[in-house]
């Protein structure tokens, strides 16, 4: 470093602890009048340490020396290391270190001396872009390596403008929505922080006549072929053991995927649909967004997350304000990035009106409809109007386009749109291929909307709240469609093909379907509810509940639940070399009814909240006697066979108390 440099350095000591994001001792003042900085020993780093780009970092401590360094390395891969040399110290004055190049940032464990902190590095450019009249939202958007990227779409969820020739970019915004963010492009991703991607700044202040410069720094990736995690529904409220079974279940299953994936050599990145916590146990419990945002604190992978219905506030009659928790820990709303050849676009898909809702009530009020709001759909167009033609879409939304299919493959309509939510997507997709993924139900369906659309409504990560795992120390996690608690993953590849598959949390890639010995389904209250003495649990309401199977079913039928079904598989069977009939049929899963309502009933409640829903993706099999084995196959979309020999009789009284099924 030059001599002019370094005095330079040592002139802008004093902004050295708003550098570095931590705190210390305070300066002493000695008797000749000077300041004696605190010692570097006290330096204690915060949730975040700021270091500018391709520049020099002044941190105001004594007791550094020219030589010493600072070593960042990456949480995520240890080996990449960054280092910072004090090119200049003194005791009065601090030290200078000089940045690295091609570093945007990360969750890092820093170590100063003989100290090692964990904390989320972030790389700011303090370059100065030039104000433009008319604009009082602006910056630039370079490569970390400092080149300027062009055509970058820059928002404010209602302004969408793009970055010149020199990356720079410039709106008159309102700042309603309270941030400014990117659509990062293919071939690009941005710093990680506690596993959200820094794609967006929040606005310092409110005021539309405050000017303020924002800048991204982007680093390149080939994601040109990437791997999705896309789970939705945690409704985390550290009620039961949800919190437990989160972390032991879940996290370790995803974080599982995304090992296997750097492996591999594929970028892996998750998105997250919704419900994270639960409204209701904001204020029982104190569990709010930010658990979600803590919980999710050492995942070393990026995140795109959306709310759903429960990550609004109950006690506020505004959709825009009953999200203000999600904005201030997880981001915005609402927004678009790429990866490869396909564009993503998540969106929130809850108006939220919760009128009557007064603070200090016990319960939510959850008065909600699915749609867009005007911002959004004018957002979701100028959005659009930047996406090449032949892009694939993703569209993500908490509450699903489309109802559960019957068995003849028609769409319901749970989950109706209204004409003109239904006329903004469709016109505004203009013919691209759209995968829309949604959550919200809390089970499994897939529909073939038409040649270019298809939905994924994915079943939850808490399948039923997380009650059958407490219900049943952790041998049952599942669905009210009898679907294993999971997500789904997709593979895209480089040509921006699809492929994807159905994931059980803690279960193998291979755990697609679960076979039924009819037979022996008898599901009766002197075995499955025992201890139900109150009286309101009457032999009615027992009926009521288990759907039928109260009733001996001696027809030498098999039941076959093929958890992520869509018209594009085949399910077969085969008794001694002879093919069997199979059959789609609406019914009701027998091991979610003694998983979850007969345990429900079995506590004396009368009231079974989440009971076993209907659903398609069952099939019955007609066996030809009553003990035979009976293979079964089932092909999926992509000609992945599964197949089980089911050795029957099988007991449904085995399969509650096994952990295989």
């Amino acid at each position: 470093m030059k001599m002019a440099e370094i005095a330079t350095a040592f002139m802008a000591m004093a902004l050295s602890l708003a550098a570095c994001g931590g705190g210390g001792d305070a300066p002493e003042k000695p008797d000749d009048g000077g300041t004696v900085l605190p010692s570097v020993k006290n330096l204690v780093l915060g949730d975040s340490f700021t270091i500018p780009f391709g520049d020099t970092l002044h941190l105001g401590y004594s007791g550094m020396k020219v030589g010493d360094e600072i070593r960042m390395s990456l949480r995520s891969d240890p080996a990449k290391t960054y280092v910072m040399t004090c090119v200049a110290a003194g005791d009065a004055r601090g030290a200078a270190f000089r940045t690295p190049d091609r570093f945007i940032g990360g969750m890092c464990l820093v170590k100063i001396g003989d100290r090692t902190f964990e904390t989320f590095v972030k790389v700011t450019d303090n370059a100065k872009v030039p104000m433009k009249t008319g604009s009082n939202v602006y910056g630039r958007v370079i490569d970390w390596d400092g080149r300027p990227l062009e055509g970058v779409a820059v928002s404010d969820g209602v302004n969408v403008t793009s970055t010149d020739a020199d990356g720079r970019y410039w709106m008159n915004s309102r700042k309603k929505e309270g941030f400014v963010f990117i659509s990062v492009p293919s071939g690009y991703r941005v710093a990680v922080d506690r596993s959200i991607p820094q794609f967006f700044a929040r606005f310092k202040t409110t005021y539309a006549s405050d000017y303020e410069m924002n800048n991204f720094i982007l680093e390149p990736e080939d994601n040109s072929a990437h791997r999705l995690l896309v789970f939705t529904d945690c409704h985390l409220a550290n009620r039961t053991n949800d919190v437990a079974q989160f972390e032991d279940v879940f996290k370790k299953d995803i974080e599982g995927q995304a090992a296997s994936a750097v492996k591999e050599g594929i970028p892996v990145y998750g998105i997250a649909l919704g419900d994270l916590s639960w409204d209701e146990w904001w204020y029982r419990n104190d569990f709010t967004p930010e658990d979600y945002y803590r919980e999710m604190q050492d995942v070393d992978f990026p995140i795109y997350n959306i709310p759903g219905n429960h990550d609004n506030d109950p006690y506020v009659a505004d959709d825009f304000k009953a999200e203000a928790m999600f904005r201030k820990w997880i981001g915005p709303t609402y927004y678009s990035f790429n990866l490869g050849k396909v564009h993503y676009i998540l969106m929130d898909d809850t108006i939220f009106k919760n009128s009557g809702a007064s603070q200090g009530v016990v319960g939510n009020v959850q008065d909600y409809h699915e749609g867009l709001t005007s911002n959004e759909a004018a957002w979701l167009k100028a959005d659009m109007a930047m996406v090449p033609k032949d892009a694939t879409v993703v569209l993500g939304l908490h509450i699903p386009y489309t109802g559960r299919p019957k068995p003849s493959g028609d769409m319901g309509s749970t989950f109706g749109y209204s004409m003109v939510d239904r006329t903004a997507f469709e016109s505004v997709f203009n013919g691209r291929k759209v995968h829309i993924i949604s959550g919200h139900t809390h089970f499994n369906y897939t529909n073939r909307i038409s040649d270019d659309v298809i939905e994924h409504n994915i079943a939850s990560v808490c399948a039923t709240w997380w009650w059958t795992g407490y219900y049943t120390s952790g041998r049952s996690h599942i669905c009210r469609d009898g679907s294993p608690g999971g997500y789904k993953i997709f593979d895209v590849s480089s040509s921006g093909g699809f492929r994807w598959r159905y994931k059980g949390a803690g279960r193998s890639e291979e755990y697609q379907f679960r076979v039924y010995d009819l037979n022996n389904c008898l599901i009766s209250r002197d075995l499955y509810c025992p201890a139900a003495k109150n009286p309101k649990v009457s032999d009615e309401v027992f009926s009521k509940y288990v759907y039928g199977y109260d009733v001996p079913d001696k027809s030498d039928k098999l039941l076959v639940n093929v958890f992520d079904f869509d018209d594009d598989w085949k399910v077969e069977a085969e008794e001694n070399g002879v093919p069997l009939e199979v059959t789609r049929v609406d019914a009701y899963d027998p091991l979610h009814i003694v998983q979850f309502n007969t345990r429900r009933m079995n506590t004396n409640s009368a009231s079974v909240t989440f009971p076993t829903l209907l659903s398609s993706h069952l099939f019955k099999i007609q066996a030809r006697t009553a003990t035979s084995d009976v293979t079964v196959t089932v092909t999926d979309s992509f000609g992945r066979v599964y197949t089980e020999k089911v050795s029957r009789p099988r007991l449904l009284h085995d399969m509650s108390e096994s952990a295989d099924y």
